[in-house]
């Protein structure tokens, strides 16, 4: 399953780049697995882990009692309720005690990882879109990863228009803004997010349904502004604002550009997101909108 495949990818790219197992284990989601161990059970037998990787829940079950995992349990503050295979999976962390870094990447992950590595892009620019839909763009592409991507995004952004989709429209700007800071094109990544503050202002359309639940000032998107801003030179603020603003053609105004400004600087500035959202969505939004 192709869900699957990217979750494996994740896992041993994760690994590769020096993370530990039960780092991985602890935070990662594994949809399409039962669990974080049945996930490890899957890589080894795949052939993508080797070496020896610790205590298993078999070789924990034969070599303790209910009792002798109680009293583990007991001694290192954990719940002791509950039947045997739930005791085993709450001491497993335990008796392991970072054992799990004994696992290796086999010669056949890291051939995966390089023959995928088009997944890392998708996890760190196109996740708000679906891993299948990407996986049939990308294998009919002849161009690099990230050109596949942004070709990827542009065919989202016309769709979206087409459609009257706001959401994903300003969505896939933001993919695009992402797709340029994972090539390393951060004044590019500053533009499009840039354009995608002004048009969260300024939406294109926007219905009763979709303005109930709309930030118009979205944080993340303020975080990726601040932090490009305060990391790198670009020059004037004002002028790239203005040069933005010019290219993005906003014709159905909302908040006027002076205004839309003034709101970008408070919000980079440390302004509190929701309050400074309430107050936007009060002043220019509630009336406009029929709310």
């Amino acid at each position: 399953m192709s869900e699957q495949k990217l979750e494996v990818f994740n896992v041993l790219n994760f690994l590769n780049s020096g993370y530990g197992l039960d780092e991985i284990l602890t935070e990662g989601n594994f949809g399409t697995f039962p669990s974080g161990e049945d996930c490890v059970n899957y890589l080894v037998e795949n052939g993508y882990l080797g070496g020896n990787g610790g205590v298993t829940p078999e070789s924990v079950s034969k070599q303790y009692t209910v009792a002798q995992l109680k009293e583990i349990l007991k001694e290192n503050g954990l719940k002791v309720s509950g039947k045997k295979q739930e005791l085993i999976e709450r001491v497993l962390p335990i008796l392991n005690d970072g054992s799990s870094a004994d696992y290796e990447l086999t010669d056949k992950a890291k051939e995966f990882i390089k023959e995928n590595e088009w997944m890392d892009l998708y996890m760190f620019a196109l996740v708000a879109f679906r891993f299948e839909d990407y996986e049939t763009f990308h294998a009919s592409s002849t161009e690099d990863n990230v050109t596949t991507a942004l070709n990827f995004c542009d065919q989202i952004i016309s769709r979206a228009l087409m459609a009257n989709q706001f959401l994903v429209f300003i969505d896939a700007l933001s993919a695009k803004a992402h797709v340029y800071a994972y090539d390393g094109d951060y004044e590019s990544f500053l533009d499009y997010d840039l354009q995608r503050f002004i048009l969260g202002l300024n939406p294109i359309i926007m219905d009763a349904q979709t303005y109930a639940s709309y930030d118009v000032i979205n944080e993340a998107n303020v975080i990726n502004l601040k932090n490009v801003i305060e990391r790198f030179n670009f020059g004037s603020l004002k002028k790239r604002f203005d040069k933005i603003w010019a290219k993005t053609h906003v014709t159905n105004i909302t908040v006027p550009k002076k205004t839309s400004y003034k709101i970008l600087n408070k919000a980079i500035s440390g302004a509190n997101i929701e309050e400074l959202n309430f107050d936007v969505r009060e002043k220019y939004f509630n009336k406009k909108f029929g709310v």
